[in-house]
Parts: structure tokens; sequence; C-alpha cells
């Protein structure tokens, strides 16, 4: 007789999301994009730490879910799982350490890829947002990555095109306050 008590399960184990070294044919990518934002750093990290920003305004058939980490809680907080899906891409991860208004880590499952597994691979997602000398915000992010090694230069186009708005869409969703 089977039974489905606590005794018969195994241990949950504890291992990193993703290989720490790129598989054979794959370098270790690392891409990195730094914007000046015209906003109040507590402005910033609340917009980049809302799952609306990524949520609202989805276009079927793609997605981005938060579920819940062991304590129960979501949204961007450690230990929630995360995934952004769709035709083409796979991003599925667990959030990492979070320091409030300073740094925010993603670390993306082994599995997880953009276009096709065959070619591109991201393993870790982190942003830091420090404060600029005139009341602004430096948000920098840094995206690593398995790239199958005769598409670096694609992806670093692709990068350069994905990344390049997301700046842009931050200071417009923060409503400029003039009397600052």
């Amino acid at each position: 007789m089977v039974t489905d008590s606590p005794d018969s399960r195994g241990q949950t184990l504890k291992v990193a999301p993703s290989p720490s070294e790129p598989p054979s044919g794959f370098v270790h990518d690392v891409y990195e994009h730094v914007w000046i934002i015209e906003r109040p750093r507590a402005q910033v990290w609340a917009w980049l730490c809302d799952p609306r920003t990524f949520t609202d305004g989805q276009i079927p058939p793609w997605r981005v879910e938060f579920l819940n980490n062991e304590a129960g809680e979501t949204g961007f907080a450690e230990g929630v799982y995360n995934t952004h899906t769709g035709p083409f891409i796979n991003f599925a991860g667990v959030l990492g350490e979070i320091w409030h208004e300073e740094y925010r880590d993603l670390q993306y499952f082994y599995g997880s890829y953009a276009l096709s597994f065959a070619l591109f691979r991201p393993t870790r997602l982190q942003f830091w947002v420090d404060d600029t000398d005139d009341g602004g915000t430096r948000l920098t992010l840094q995206l690593d990555t398995f790239v199958r090694r005769r598409a670096r230069g694609m992806w670093a186009r692709l990068m350069r095109i994905f990344w390049k708005r997301f700046g842009g869409w931050c200071e417009r969703a923060i409503p400029n306050n003039w009397l600052r």
C-alpha cells in the first residue's frame, strides 16, 4: 500500500538554479546597460519592484507570473518564483537577494531560453539603483547569459534593441515633480 505520508518524500535539494559554467559550445556573456532616470531613487525602485510594471498591458500569448515564496509572499520578495513566457521565450527563475532601494537579483533556472534553447540561455538578471548628483537615479542592469559562441554578436545587437527603451518606460511611468 502506498501512502502520501511525509516520510515517503525525498528531501528538497538546495542547488543553484543554473550551472555556473556554460555548456560546450556556449560562452558566458554579460550584457550591461545604464540609464540615468530623472526621478528620485525611491520612485524608480518602487516602479522596478512593482509587479504591475511587468504584468499590466501584457500582450497575449506573452505572460509574466509571480508565485508565492515559502513565506506566502508574492511580487518582488526573496524566494518568489517568476516567469516570463511566450513564443520563443521562457525565462523562469527565482528572486534572490533584494536590498531595499539598492539591488535586486533574479536567478533563472536551467532550461530558460530566448529564441531557442540551442542559442541563448539567460542565467541571471540584476539591477542596481544609485543616486545621481542632481537628484536623479542611475539604474544599472546586468544580464548574464550562456550564448552559443557563433551567435554572440546577434545576442549583443538584440539586447541593445530590447533594453534601449526600458529607461524611457521608467521615466514616463513616474510623474515628474517639477518642485523637487
